[in-house]
This record gives structure tokens, C-alpha cells and sequence, in this order.
């Protein structure tokens, strides 16, 4: 009997060891600042769903005893997490054995189905043994750390450097359209950034060119190692060959159950590891995007001075909210239906905040909604802004046509580069009036490094109205149809050969020189200016420095040669 009763104790100790859940076939491998951890999920198909994995990395062996002295790098890994970015945002397709899974090195295999994947940014040089505990939804620990199976026996060599991202697919190799869009080496290339619209399932990048997965930083996600994936295509037009840069703004949402759209800025969150225990807005995808550019524009040496943005919807918002804050980065913005106040933001902790209820960002400090009022950041930054050039209905429920009136009124005063086209669509027929700009101010015209002349009144504009969109013409442009050569940029003076395709007779229009590299001006600064028309006078620097001729005259037909001296 009592053999029995201890056969019966030592049976169901088996038994419940067996039914543990467990990580293994833990591995660590270093590549270019981050370490790549992989494993074997605890359970594959359905079973494994309610799994999540932590993190944890120590300068000594990891064991059960001394877990408690290691670091937590980060929790909430998901089942499957080996799948490609993507692919997976929901649990229906990360158990698909037809999703594809993630490589980790250049020229690797993917991943086997039902591996775990964890990245790691390295901010410190060492060695450091990993280790991968399961735990239940709630993060909770339900699993042993078991040496040689979920923690690594072997030290990966660490040091400090920076994240390079993986090379998927060559351009040579994506499909029929590869010739059209295969990279040739061209140095000097200019660089379009395309922000896509609205598109909640996710996906990936676009469906040619060079394919890259990376994952972030810390400082670009709520954890370390959030995947993400971009794709650079080079286009061939008669006017010279540009890079195409798309990425996607989706993140993996903590809970698995989607994706989560970021409107090209980020979101409302608490980040692990944070200091502070109140959500704050994290402008998390503006600095992917932001590492994203400067690692393309390097790598494939493009034009650094001549990199612009455009995009559709989210993306017109995107390239708002985020290309027109970065003067140093983009020449022109190309928004095609615009938010120019955004009056919402997304949240790690459920659905959308609205405005009404005051936000900071992540420095605890700034007020989100008025960060993101680019009406009121137009009119106060004097200073060179990307040229911004943009289109929208009158009906569009989505991007009021009261904001547009008030960034045209905002460009216009502060005498920025601009250009508006309008018609009385809504948030889909809105977008046809993009080929008027596209027509006039083609984004090869702009540079960082070159100067233009900033339109504004133009007597042939049509009239915007008081912001009603039943109030003003219901078709028509601001800015529309000027042409321009022969720039001179000196530092005694400027000129620009300037004519207006629309005028039907005599217009005018005022003109005020932009990204000036030598023609500066101090403020008050008295200055003659001359048109071939016959035209001249005198103008006085404002107290930005900026100067700008009034009613330049500019008859049909002809082009006129305004000049400003000192």
C-alpha cells in the first residue's frame, strides 16, 4: 500500500512537471548594436496563444536562484513572435503556417514556426547571458528558468553601435516590375518619403524594391525591439531618377489582437521602463521615421538637401505633423487632404483621446494638442520652412475646410512657400485638385540648399471664403500657376526670372526670396528692388530679416525679371 501511495505522488509530480510550460532552445546572437534572441515557444497551435514571454539579461549565467538579480529588458513578447512584421498582427495569423517568419541576419533562413524572437539594444559593452520566462497574459511568471533550455549557457560579446536594419529582398529579385524600380547605384539621387493613408489590417511596405525589417530602439517604441519593415525603390522619370522611401506607421499592440495605427506621430502610453507613471504622447514613429530617412539617405547616398514628403490622408497628416516640423531634414511637403490641428491621439490604453483634455509629451512639459497645431506653428516660425504644398474639398468631414482657410491666412502672413488647390469633394473626391500643385510645383523644384521665391496675394487667386464650406468659390487655388528660372542668389543681390500660366491679363503678386545660402538681410534693412517691366522701388527688411517686394506686376504671357539689391 505504501508503495503505491508513493508511486501514485511520484506519477502525479511527473505529471505536473510535464504539464509546466516551458521556453526552449534559447539562443543569442550579436549583429550591429542589438542581440537577437530566439526559442521555442512553450506551445504551438492554439494552446500557445495564452503564452507571453519576458525578457531578462545578466553579466553571469541566469538560474532560477539568482533571476531575481537580473534585468528585466522587457515583457508581453507574443506567441509566435518570430513571425514577420506584417503578417501577424492578430492570433488568426500568427498560428498560419503560410505567414512568412522573420530573418535575423543577412542572407538568413527564416525563423522555424512557433519560434519566440526578442530583441535587444545593447547600451553597454560585456558580456550578458539571456533568459525566457513564460508568463500568463497578465505577465505573470508560470514557468522555472531551466539552464541550456530558456537561458543561454554561452555569453554573447556586446558592444555599443548602430542598429543596421535586414535586407529582405533585393530590387533585382521583387517581380516583373523590378526594371522599372531595381536600384542602380546612383549617387545623388533625390529622396521622396510616401506616407501611406489610413490602413487599420496593417500589412507590410511597398511591393517593390529593396526590402528591409529592423527593429527599434527604446526610444522608438512603448519596449525595446519593435519590428518594423520599409521597402526603397528607385523611379525613373524624364526629369531624372529619385529614391522611394515607404515604411508603414502600424505597431504590434501589446494585446495581439491588431494592429495600431499611429497617425505618423505615435501615441498616448506608459513605455516600460518609464520614470514617470502618467501616460504621456510619445512621438515614437516621427523618430523611427527620422532614423529610417537618415539611414537611407546615407546608404544609398541620396540628396541629403533634397528630400520631401507627400502622402494621402493619414499620411497627408503625417507629412504635415511631421515633414513640416523638420526644416532640416525635408525641401517640400506634398499633403494631399490634410489635418492641419489634429485633434486626436491614439492610446496604448484604448481607443482615441480626443481634444478636450489637456496631453503632454513625453517630457512632461509641452502640451500635445498644441504641438500639433501646425496653423499656429506656421505662423510662428519665421525661419525657413519645407515648402508646403497641399489639396482638399470643401466637404471633407474628416479635414475641415475651416483649417485649410486658416493655414493659407497663417502661410501667407508669416510669407512662407505655399500652394493650395481646392474642389467641392469630400475626403475621397477631395484628393483630384493634387494635380494643379503637382502641375506647378513639382517636388524637383525644391532643395534645402537652393532659394525660391515664396508667392503670396496673387490677384488671380480664387476666393477661400470665411471658413464655411458653402461660403467662398467652390473650386479654385491659391498660388496657382507661376513659373520660375534663372535664380540668383548673391550676397549683394537676389533676382528670378518669374511668369504666371493662368493670367489672362495683368496680375500681381507679392514675392518674397526663401532659403536664401547668401542673399542675408538684417532686419530693417532698406533695399531697391527693379522688375523688366519697368517697375521698381524700395522695401524694407521686417524684423525676421525676410523681404518681400509687394504687387510685383506680371503681365500674360511674359516672363518678368525681378530684382533686389542692396
Amino acid at each position: 500500500m505504501r508503495h503505491c501511495f508513493t508511486l501514485a505522488v511520484l506519477l502525479f509530480l511527473g505529471t505536473a512537471k510535464a504539464a509546466e510550460p516551458e521556453a526552449a532552445d534559447i539562443r543569442a546572437t550579436y549583429r550591429d548594436g542589438q542581440t537577437f534572441v530566439t526559442w521555442t515557444d512553450a506551445a504551438e497551435g492554439e494552446a500557445g496563444t495564452k503564452f507571453r514571454y519576458s525578457l531578462y539579461r545578466s553579466d553571469k549565467p541566469i538560474t532560477a536562484e539568482n533571476l531575481k538579480d537580473a534585468e528585466l529588458c522587457y515583457h508581453g513578447v507574443l506567441n509566435n513572435s518570430a513571425r514577420l512584421f506584417g503578417t501577424a498582427f492578430n492570433a488568426k495569423d500568427r498560428l498560419d503556417p503560410k505567414k512568412p517568419t522573420s530573418v535575423i541576419e543577412p542572407g538568413g533562413k527564416p525563423l522555424p514556426m512557433w519560434s519566440g524572437l526578442a530583441v535587444h539594444t545593447v547600451r553597454a559593452a560585456g558580456k550578458a547571458y539571456y533568459a525566457v520566462v513564460v508568463t500568463d497574459e497578465k505577465y505573470q511568471p508560470i514557468s522555472r528558468v531551466v539552464p541550456g533550455k530558456s537561458a543561454t549557457m554561452e555569453a554573447a560579446e556586446e558592444k555599443v553601435a548602430p542598429p543596421q536594419p535586414i535586407k529582405l529582398h533585393d530590387s533585382k529579385s521583387r517581380g516583373q516590375y523590378s526594371p522599372q524600380t531595381s536600384i542602380t547605384g546612383q549617387k545623388g539621387l533625390p529622396l521622396r518619403v510616401e506616407l501611406h493613408g489610413s490602413q487599420g489590417q496593417g500589412g507590410g511596405a511597398g511591393d517593390y524594391g529593396d526590402y528591409y525589417l529592423y527593429f527599434a530602439t527604446p526610444e522608438m517604441g512603448y519596449r525595446d525591439g519593435l519590428p518594423g519593415v520599409f521597402s526603397v525603390e528607385e523611379r525613373r522619370e524624364k526629369t531624372g531618377n529619385y529614391l522611394l522611401l515607404r515604411g508603414r506607421d502600424a505597431i504590434e499592440h501589446p494585446s495581439g489582437t491588431r494592429a495600431m495605427e499611429t497617425y505618423w506621430f505615435g501615441y498616448l502610453c506608459v513605455p516600460q521602463h518609464a520614470k514617470h507613471t502618467e501616460p504621456r504622447a510619445y512621438p515614437f514613429t516621427e523618430r523611427r521615421e527620422e532614423w529610417i530617412v537618415d539611414w537611407v539617405t546615407k546608404t544609398y547616398a541620396a540628396d541629403p538637401e533634397h528630400v520631401t514628403a507627400s502622402g494621402g490622408s493619414m499620411g497627408a497628416w503625417g507629412s504635415t505633423t511631421y515633414a513640416f516640423r523638420h526644416p532640416e531634414r525635408f525641401a517640400a511637403v506634398f499633403p494631399n487632404r490634410p489635418r492641419t490641428r489634429q485633434r486626436g491621439l491614439p492610446s496604448l490604453l484604448g481607443g482615441e483621446v480626443a481634444k478636450g483634455k489637456a496631453l503632454f509629451m513625453d517630457d512632461g512639459k509641452t502640451d500635445y494638442f498644441t504641438s500639433m497645431d501646425l496653423v499656429k506653428f506656421a505662423t510662428d516660425h519665421t525661419d525657413d520652412l519645407p515648402f508646403y504644398g497641399w489639396c482638399c474639398g470643401r466637404r471633407d468631414g474628416f479635414a475641415t475646410w475651416q483649417e485649410q482657410v486658416e493655414m493659407v491666412k497663417s502661410l501667407t502672413a508669416a510669407k512662407h512657400g505655399f500652394a493650395f488647390a481646392w474642389n467641392d469633394g469630400d475626403h475621397s473626391s477631395g484628393a483630384q485638385p493634387m494635380a494643379q500643385v503637382a502641375k506647378y510645383y513639382p517636388p524637383e523644384l525644391f532643395a534645402r540648399n537652393k532659394s525660391y521665391p515664396a508667392f503670396g496675394n496673387s490677384s488671380i487667386d480664387q476666393k477661400l471664403g470665411n471658413g464655411d464650406p458653402k461660403d467662398g468659390d467652390l473650386e479654385g487655388g491659391i498660388n496657382l500657376g507661376f513659373r520660375w528660372s534663372e535664380v540668383v542668389d548673391e550676397e549683394m543681390k537676389w533676382s528670378v526670372r518669374l511668369a504666371n500660366d493662368l493670367a489672362k491679363a495683368d496680375m500681381t503678386v507679392e514675392v518674397t526670396p526663401r532659403r536664401c545660402q547668401k542673399f542675408k538681410v538684417r532686419p530693417n534693412t532698406e533695399l531697391r528692388w527693379a522688375c523688366s517691366t519697368g517697375d521698381s522701388g524700395k522695401v524694407v527688411a521686417d524684423a525676421a530679416g525676410l523681404v518681400t517686394v509687394p504687387a510685383v506686376r506680371l503681365p500674360p504671357g511674359k516672363d518678368v525679371v525681378l530684382s533686389i539689391s542692396r
